[in-house]
């Protein structure tokens, strides 16, 4: 994997903006979904990032300038997966006391997403596996609630504390992952 220079926030906000308003008519992902379903698929080979990127970008795959911006997006995420100085891309939503609280669904469901691209038999290895399945329950937990606890959590402490489990499990999800490719391949 080369080294390549990570987004600059004017370049992340393009990219952002761009998928959102796009989102309904080109069929592609907002930022936070693509970054749960890229860092599912990371393990992909790089012969197949672009079949990767294509679905990230539905009916912008052509535009070479979203995805030169995507790519690079892609790789800054590998490195930090690589790092382990990974963070997922969690929206936050103000709250009236001043606070913030993490909406971590989008991001979720782009894991699930990139697990279902994988396909059904590295799902379930996955699952098959008690590390891998322990590793899976946070991200799993927050597709569980209802759109009625989507800004208003049940137990607010224990959704916080969650949330600041997906990074952990994302790296150890892709480290297992990894494994079990490389295991594969031997």
């Amino acid at each position: 994997m080369g080294a390549t220079e990570p987004l600059v926030p004017e370049e992340l906000d393009r990219l952002q903006t761009t998928l959102v308003e796009q989102m309904e008519e080109a069929a592609c992902m907002p930022l936070d979904v693509a970054h749960g379903f890229l860092t599912a698929t990371a393990v992909t080979p790089d012969a197949g990032s672009s079949a990767v990127l294509d679905r990230v970008l539905g009916g912008l795959a052509g535009d070479n300038g979203l995805r030169e911006l995507l790519e690079r997006f892609r790789r800054q995420l590998l490195t930090d997966l690589e790092c382990a100085e990974y963070g997922p891309l969690i929206l936050q939503m103000p709250r009236d006391d001043g606070s913030m609280l993490p909406l971590p669904y989008g991001w979720c469901q782009g894991y699930a997403s990139g697990m279902e691209y994988l396909g059904e038999a590295k799902r379930e290895s996955l699952l098959a596996d008690e590390q891998a399945a322990a590793l899976l329950t946070p991200i799993l937990s927050f597709l569980m609630y209802d759109e009625a606890q989507w800004f208003d959590p049940p137990n607010e402490a224990a959704h916080r504390e969650t949330v600041s489990e997906l990074g952990d499990a994302a790296v150890g999800l892709y480290r297992w992952l990894r494994h079990a490719s490389e295991s594969q391949d031997a």
